[in-house]
């Protein structure tokens, strides 16, 4: 037996060997078709796409979801820019119309022919604060008497007295019956005449009586120097009416006036002289 296994020894190696490589193949061939692990492989690859392809899909549609919202809130303020434009022109407009008017109103031919001369206001009687006041503008400036004196914002009064190197002022809440003023009220694109001739000092207001009753006198109406008599240029503003009341017997109505300018605090005014354009001394 010995001499057997040595005399085909190698034939027992050859064998083994042939062995060996058949169950190698046999393996390999097994693991390519084993059905376990197809069924294994495709369940994990169909996961991944049920996992893969939602996220891909959000993935790609969120940038447009983002980019949507910023869309619609732009829109927004967009829409809203364009309520404010339609506001601006509405109010442009306005103001436009209601510029249109003050200049109208201030700027008549008849006070286009004066020129202001401005002055300073160098005394003021405590006592009669609110009737007088002394200036430092007189004769030599060519002031003279029953002269407009205004403010930026409106009439004040008028020269009552006028010395060579300065002049006293009459304000217009002044009670003196002399101080009488001829106005219009520019009442809803009609002219009221009337004259102002006192001074309610318990209202602070201006007084225009004997308005008849047929005419619907509104409050808020523009009152200004008529020009008739010639005693000041037209159209210089003196107030509105605040407040009408019908008088005592009930036969007219009373308009209370609320002047434009303040007659308390005061420093510099200006003195309404006809040009030279216009023919002025």
């Amino acid at each position: 037996m010995p001499d057997f296994y040595k005399r085909n020894k190698l034939v027992f190696i050859l064998f083994g060997i042939i062995v060996f490589i058949m169950l190698v193949g046999l393996s390999l061939r097994e693991r390519e078709t084993a059905v376990p692990e197809q069924i294994v492989g495709d369940s994990t690859a169909v996961g991944q796409r049920i996992v893969s392809y939602p996220m891909l899909f959000i993935g790609q549609n969120l940038s447009n979801v983002v980019h949507m919202w910023d869309a619609a809130e732009e829109n927004k303020e967009l829409r809203a820019k364009i309520r404010g434009f339609n506001q601006l022109e509405a109010d442009n407009y306005r103001l436009e119309k209601e510029n249109a008017e003050l200049r109208s109103m201030m700027k008549t031919e008849s006070i286009a022919s004066y020129d202001p001369e401005i002055a300073t206001i160098i005394s003021r009687n405590i006592d009669d604060w609110m009737n007088t006041f002394v200036i430092n503008k007189g004769q030599t400036s060519g002031v003279k008497e029953n002269m407009a004196v205004i403010t930026n914002e409106g009439l004040i009064g008028r020269i009552k007295k006028a010395n060579a190197y300065s002049s006293q002022v009459e304000l217009i809440s002044s009670s003196a019956k002399a101080s009488k003023i001829s106005v219009t009220l520019q009442n809803s694109g009609s002219e009221v005449f009337g004259m102002i001739d006192q001074y309610d000092d318990s209202k602070n207001l201006l007084v225009i009586d004997d308005i008849e009753n047929n005419i619907k006198l509104k409050v808020g109406t523009n009152v200004v120097t008529s020009g008739l008599g010639g005693q000041f240029p037209k159209g210089i503003v003196i107030g509105k009416v605040k407040k009408i009341e019908n008088d005592e017997f009930g036969l007219s109505q009373i308009a209370y006036v609320e002047t434009a300018a303040s007659l308390k605090d005061l420093t510099h005014v200006y003195i309404a002289m006809k040009s030279q354009a216009a023919g002025g001394e």
